[in-house]
């Protein structure tokens, strides 16, 4: 499997021409298309593996200050977060 380096990110920004072109595309064949907030669907997808974070610091649990927990979904900035 090939890995992935989480030091080097990049964001995906479409040119104003190529949105309307692919428009004027999708109006002639009479296709239907949907808008989606990627940034929402990116950051909130399942993780692939088990992560743990502990507890930030100035939230920490008083009854429970080693405690660390198991993510359900991506963080931002999470290196181990899902790519699109």
């Amino acid at each position: 499997e090939e890995e992935i380096d989480f030091k080097e990110s990049f964001a995906s920004v479409a040119r104003l021409e190529a949105i309307r072109i692919f428009l004027a595309y999708a109006a002639h064949k009479n296709m239907v298309v949907y808008q989606m907030d990627m940034k929402t669907a990116f950051f909130n997808g399942n993780l692939r593996e088990e992560v743990y974070v502990s507890q930030p610091d100035g939230f920490v649990d008083l009854d429970n200050p080693n405690h660390v927990y198991k993510l359900k979904k991506a963080l931002y900035r999470l290196k181990q977060a899902p790519r699109a």
